[in-house]
């Protein structure tokens, strides 16, 4: 069953309060700040997310998705923002999740050739990293 458009804008609004009581100065609601975060490298036209939000720890993660779930609020998670597919677009509305505070690396073992790394973590940010051990992760010849 679909929420009526008032009850979905209601939805959001009680959303976005409680995140910005939980969680003040991590949410915005600007207009430049949405417009960014639907940027898409596609013909697609941006469609804005009602806010971003900007986790520090798995467990705001989790949170946000409890709440979001709890509130049938879509979620829309953002990484580097290069956007060649359109994912960024938020077609009904809701919260993008910008992963940019979560850039730790958590840990190397160059003797498995493996890491593990919060979600914002860029490629650069890795190699860092990775340097002093003589190994490097390459460009995905993909992406």
């Amino acid at each position: 069953m679909s929420l009526s458009l008032q009850d979905r804008k209601q939805s959001i609004a009680d959303l976005l309060n409680q995140i910005e009581q939980r969680f003040s100065g991590r949410l915005s609601t600007g207009e430049a700040i949405r417009r960014q975060h639907a940027n898409a490298l596609t013909s697609l036209p941006a469609e804005l997310p009602d806010a971003v939000f900007w986790p520090e720890t798995t467990a705001e993660v989790s949170e946000i998705v409890r709440l979001a779930g709890a509130a049938r609020v879509p979620l829309i998670a953002f990484g580097a923002g290069t956007s060649l597919e359109g994912h960024i677009n938020a077609p009904l509305g809701g919260l993008s999740i910008d992963f940019s505070r979560m850039n730790r690396v958590l840990a190397v073992r160059p003797e498995d050739l493996d890491c593990t790394v919060e979600a914002g973590v860029t490629r650069q940010r890795l190699n860092q990293e990775l340097r002093d051990c003589g190994l490097f992760f390459p460009v995905d010849p993909g992406a």
